[in-house]
């Protein structure tokens, strides 16, 4: 199971729920959805959805099976939803079915497309207001790989492998700061 998203608030007297926090380029729930709810993936109740609409950017207004009062709703707020990764995925905009989960791209081989060269293994996940950055340990060092079409060109989750284009100076940020370390000791 993994989280894909939280109850926000009750909404109305008919056991309406706001949830949010979803996985990006999450279309929403389906009515007749299972949706298991609890404050960890290890302990959760299973809930059936009975209705669902869009309720705002990124939110959905949910009303469960069972389900029928605001006091009955009001005990499922705060908990996280979690589904398996073929739910989500089934959920996701076809467009962006390519979408991959973080724990699935750290520990990927990073491959240099032109040469096949193997630069390191990625090692985290920055968010930044731009786009994502993966972070490779190229050489003992932290090589930043920006997630953008230009560099990013082919992922293999199966095979735990990331094919770059490697724009040039992309290796120098690293290489550059290795010899400045060098000089610092002099």
């Amino acid at each position: 199971m993994r989280f894909a998203g939280r109850i926000f608030r009750t909404h109305g007297t008919q056991g309406h729920l706001i949830c949010g926090e979803t996985v990006p380029h999450f279309r929403g729930f389906e009515q007749g959805m299972t949706l298991n709810l609890g404050f960890s993936a290890s302990f959760t109740k299973p809930f059936i959805v009975a209705e669902s609409k869009k309720a705002g950017v990124g939110q959905w207004m949910v009303r469960f099976k069972g389900i029928d009062s605001p006091e009955a709703a009001s005990k499922l707020r705060e908990q996280g939803i979690f589904l398996t990764d073929e739910v989500i995925r089934a959920a996701i905009d076809v467009q962006f079915n390519e979408q991959f989960f973080d724990d699935e791209i750290v520990g990927c081989r990073v491959v240099n497309r032109e040469t096949g060269e193997e630069l390191g293994k990625i090692k985290e996940i920055w968010e930044t207001p731009a786009n994502e950055i993966w972070v490779v340990d190229y050489k003992g060092k932290e090589l930043p790989i920006p997630v953008i079409d230009e560099i990013i060109k082919h992922v293999n989750i199966a095979r735990k492998t990331v094919s770059i284009y490697v724009m040039p100076g992309l290796l120098e940020i690293v290489d550059d700061a290795h010899s400045n370390d060098e000089r610092d000791d002099e």
